[in-house]
């Protein structure tokens, strides 16, 4: 018999996800951005590590990273790694921000798509 624990948690209906790919969702485990980077499923830690920003509240990027919504520093959603710093006015410390801050990984988690929806896999 399976204990609750160990059964998936259904994070969100793919359906839900608006143009931005990725949406924030209160969980057991805590606050995760969730969504779909080039048609993979992803969740990982909500928050930036510039300045704390909510990360489910950014965009999936072109490249398929995840883009802060502050000032853009984006993350890769499989390792968790920065890939850019912040850019705007903070572009001249990008390379400083990613260096420092960018060192520590958003945790990732492990998920998987079925029946249309994104599932947390515990």
């Amino acid at each position: 018999m399976t204990s609750p624990a160990s059964a998936p948690l259904r994070l969100v209906d793919v359906d839900a996800l608006d143009e931005r790919q990725v949406t924030v969702v209160e969980t057991p485990v805590g606050t995760l951005a969730v969504g779909l980077s080039e048609g993979e499923p992803f969740a990982v830690s909500n928050r930036c590590r510039h300045l704390l920003a909510s990360l489910g509240k950014g965009r999936v990027a072109e490249d398929g990273c995840l883009q802060c919504p502050w000032h853009a520093a984006r993350f890769d959603v499989r390792t968790g790694e920065m890939t850019r710093g912040p850019q705007g006015a903070l572009k001249p410390f990008a390379g400083v921000v990613k260096s420092t801050t960018g060192q520590i990984a958003l945790k990732t988690y492990p998920v998987a798509l079925r029946d249309g929806a994104i599932w947390l896999q515990t």
